[in-house]
């Protein structure tokens, strides 16, 4: 996943009631809607949008387990930003190192 598609994911499940064109994420976003389009179209294909009709996008994860997912991802990205920025961009091998470590605790010294 990409921090584009983290965050059109992000806009959608925000505004679960809407359908959305490439377009009206495209300016939300101020990205490319041309992005925005194949970004939409990538997001429908791993099952957390559905196509309400041609073009326009709902969130609808088709597996609760998804659902979850993106829940808990929502409640962390506006706090850990950052982290979950450097997880998206880290290698493969590091990304569950990574992860774990977004979430220790540190003391203040």
């Amino acid at each position: 996943m990409s921090v584009e598609q983290l965050e059109i994911l992000l806009l959608l499940r925000g505004h679960a009631e809407r359908d959305w064109n490439a377009e009206e994420v495209a300016k939300e976003l101020r990205i490319a809607s041309i992005s925005a389009g194949n970004r939409l179209a990538d997001l429908a294909a791993r099952g957390l949008l559905t196509e309400a009709s041609p073009g326009r996008f709902r969130y609808a994860p088709n597996d609760p387990a998804m659902h979850a997912a993106v829940e808990g991802l929502a409640k962390v990205y506006p706090e850990r930003r950052v982290s979950v920025i450097e997880i998206i961009f880290s290698k493969p091998n590091d990304v569950i190192r990574t992860f774990a470590d977004a979430f220790k605790l540190r003391r203040d010294k």
